[in-house]
């Protein structure tokens, strides 16, 4: 075998290890891990609610429109027909 291909070994002259442990890593880095996690599904879940709340905004508004229109539609009828029933009741009024 080459120096280039020859395993690294585990432990250094003195026997001290080279590199830790992986259990111990994992179990280190576990904890900030999890933190991470939950705070990222924390800060998606908030996001998700304010999406939801600006989606019912916005159908809201929407409705709050469609309401106007037709209220303004009413009163262009209602202006339309009292226009009608005037000229109806000056023809049938004057003589």
């Amino acid at each position: 075998m080459t120096a280039q291909t020859r395993p690294r070994p585990a432990h250094a002259s003195d026997g001290t290890p080279i590199i830790p442990r992986y259990t111990a890593h994992a179990e280190d880095r576990a904890d900030a891990v999890m933190r991470e996690r939950e705070r990222a599904a924390a800060d998606a879940a908030a996001g998700l609610a304010r999406l939801e709340q600006i989606a019912a905004q916005q159908q809201f508004d929407a409705a709050k429109a469609r309401l106007e229109s037709a209220r303004k539609q009413v009163d262009a009828a209602d202006t339309a027909h009292l226009g009608t029933a005037i000229r109806q009741w000056h023809r049938l009024s004057t003589p």
